[in-house]
């Protein structure tokens, strides 16, 4: 009969350990198909080590062991390791609450029983309070994260993360009722199990209750207590023989993991999709994202983002200067670039969605593999070239001659297509509304910057050692009179709008050969025409934007500003090319608009530069003075 009691006893806590493991799964499951070899084995090893060792420490050893074989790693391990602990408390207290309010156990189990109870409120009382004062708690975390290195401060910011969502996903992502039957299943087949191995004690004359069992598991120290309790009789407080302890510990362990041992592996999870804590796969862009989810700033603009990206791997975030993102991600094994957008942004992003689809059977457009748009939010996806790179990075690489002729090709495949659509003359309203908006608004922004407004008392700027003319000298070229005379000669049509020397990626295909296709176009202007266009390319190639936005330290002392500003000869060489192409190509008058665009473009650029960094803004200011002074030198005095 012993035999019969302790074997029923070990079937019970192995099938108990094994709606475990399945109660488990349902937390890691909202994020990745988990390798259930592996929980099992873990559980196992956990156990076996909280028999032997105080603080449950078992359950770091779990948590550990299933995190290093898991693709979210081990921060979901420990995470879902707790909130199962935390689940499991509030269950023991709620059975106890039930034995007292049903008058089974006696007063032998009311001390027990209170402390369960009082864990239960605790707990749960902790919980209400977190989420009541969320944001400070958040805040706080942030700031005692801070006070360690950063690779400290990302894993603490990371652990809080996986555990805050785990939590929110027991009541947003998981089945209740399935977790209810879980619970209370395996809480059912532990019961069942400590009653049968209690059962034992009754044929050495001892009245021992699963609740004694109960105890001796998780109050005691296991193997290691009832040792410590052996008497010269061979049997222990509980009246069952120390061998049968033993067995009941160990056995299902191994039990448990011979089992997992025949199971067999589950191969197909390994090209499924599966969310993710975080989506970054850079470091450092993962703790930026963590400092200002922590920080408690934008919210809505932080739940937007987990929303559209959970699904993906963010490989790199190639974000400009816009307040769309763009980022090269990952899912499965697929390989493509993300943009989104939210709110008014979100709008302006899906007429890009609509530019690019109204114009892909006429202009290298990139394929949208995947798009969404709805009141808060919209994104579309872009297929991945391997051989495909922007032009910045390929002019730096490749010979002069077969970058400028790349240039050509784009140039005069927009003159030959959306160029000669709609096409037709400015009229004064519009150029009008594009100078009071583009120009004297952005004019008024600039100027009221702190920085900015200490040096209009300087007649002339020193630039890295240069003198230039300060801003005041161009304000006659920034009239509406002159500007008007400058663009009313301009013609419209469709165009790109954002022509920067990074929109326009460069191909090589298998025997040699270079294309390109163009990106990102912006349908947000007042004044289209192509002259537009040529101004955002001059941006680059004669303004030298992508190695401003690569300097880092700045001095302004008095008039002075001086940074780190390499030349670019190949943007140099570009800049003679383009400007000879259009003195054979444009009249003037046509000429000169577009660089008096460039200027507008630079004027366009300085507010969301001064909001983003008001120091590094007086890099583009500078820029901007030295773009000014090489245009007006060239063609002010004109007209």
């Amino acid at each position: 009969m012993n035999y019969v009691c302790l074997l029923s006893a070990i079937f019970f806590i192995c099938l108990a350990h094994m709606i475990r493991v399945l109660r488990w799964e349902m937390f890691i499951n909202i994020y990745e198909k988990p390798d259930r070899r592996n929980l099992i084995q873990a559980l196992s090893i956990g156990y076996f080590l909280s028999y032997i060792f105080p603080f449950k420490l078992g359950d770091i050893a779990r948590a550990w062991i299933s995190g290093k074989k898991m693709k979210t790693g081990s921060t979901l391990g420990f995470s879902t390791v707790i909130v199962e602990r935390y689940l499991d408390v509030i269950c023991v207290g709620i059975i106890f609450m039930l034995l007292v309010a049903g008058g089974i156990g006696g007063e032998d189990i009311r001390g027990t029983t209170f402390f369960y109870i009082a864990m239960t409120m605790l707990l749960l009382a902790l919980m209400l309070t977190i989420f009541a004062f969320r944001g400070a708690v958040k805040r706080m975390v942030m700031v005692f994260a801070s006070i360690f290195n950063e690779r400290i401060e990302t894993a603490m910011l990371e652990f809080s993360w996986a555990l805050i969502w785990n939590f929110k996903n027991i009541f947003q992502k998981i089945n209740g009722l399935k977790l209810a039957l879980a619970t209370t299943g395996m809480w059912a087949a532990y019961i069942v199990s400590y009653t049968l191995f209690a059962q034992l004690s009754y044929f050495s004359g001892n009245e021992a209750t699963w609740k004694d069992v109960f105890i001796l598991l998780f109050e005691q120290g296991g193997i290691k207590e009832s040792a410590s309790m052996v008497t010269l009789s061979g049997g222990n407080n509980l009246g069952i023989n120390l061998i049968f302890i033993i067995l009941y510990f160990i056995v299902p362990l191994f039990l448990l993991i011979a089992i997992s041992m025949v199971m067999k592996k589950d191969t197909s999870m390994h090209d499924e999709d599966y969310l993710k804590l975080m989506p970054h796969l850079d470091p450092r862009e993962r703790l930026a994202f963590l400092e200002n989810y922590f920080s408690d700033i934008n919210r809505e603009y932080i739940k937007n983002y987990i929303t559209n990206n959970s699904d993906i791997s963010i490989i790199r975030d190639l974000s400009a200067g816009s307040n769309a993102r763009t980022m090269l991600c990952m899912k499965g094994n697929r390989t493509f670039f993300r943009k989104y957008a939210y709110g008014t942004d979100g709008e302006k992003l899906y007429r890009q969605i609509c530019w690019l689809e109204e114009n892909k059977g006429v202009l290298a457009l990139p394929e949208i593999t995947n798009q969404e748009k709805t009141s808060v939010y919209c994104f579309y996806d872009m297929s991945y070239i391997p051989n495909a790179v922007g032009m910045f990075e390929y002019a730096h690489s490749m010979p002069l001659e077969r970058t400028w002729e790349v240039l050509r090709k784009a140039l005069a495949s927009l003159e030959q297509t959306i160029y000669q659509v709609n096409v037709r003359k400015a009229d004064k309203e519009t150029v009008a509304s594009y100078i009071s908006v583009k120009v004297q608004k952005n004019l008024e922004k600039i100027k009221e910057e702190k920085r900015i407004r200490n040096l209009q008392r300087y007649e002339t700027i020193v630039i890295n050692g240069t003198e230039y003319r300060n801003l005041g000298f161009y304000e006659e070229y920034f009239s509406m009179d002159y500007l008007e005379k400058v663009f009313l000669n301009d013609d419209y049509a469709v165009i790109h709008g954002d022509l920067t020397i990074e929109n326009i990626i460069c191909t090589r295909d298998e025997k040699g050969n270079d294309g390109f296709y163009l990106i990102d176009p912006n349908t947000g202007n007042i004044h289209d025409s192509p002259n537009l266009d040529y101004g955002k390319l001059l941006q680059s190639i004669h303004g030298g934007y992508e190695f401003l936005m690569a300097a880092k330290d700045v001095k302004v002392n008095e008039n002075r500003i001086d940074f780190l500003f390499p030349r670019s000869s190949k943007y140099m060489e570009l800049h003679v090319r383009l400007k000879q192409y259009m003195e054979n190509n444009f009249d003037r008058g046509r000429i000169r608009s577009i660089y008096f665009h460039e200027i507008i473009h630079w004027l366009r650029l300085m507010p969301y530069k001064i909001e983003k960094d008001d120091r590094r803004a007086m890099i583009f200011y500078a820029g901007m003075l030295m773009v000014m002074n090489d245009v007006i030198e060239m063609y002010g005095k004109e007209g």
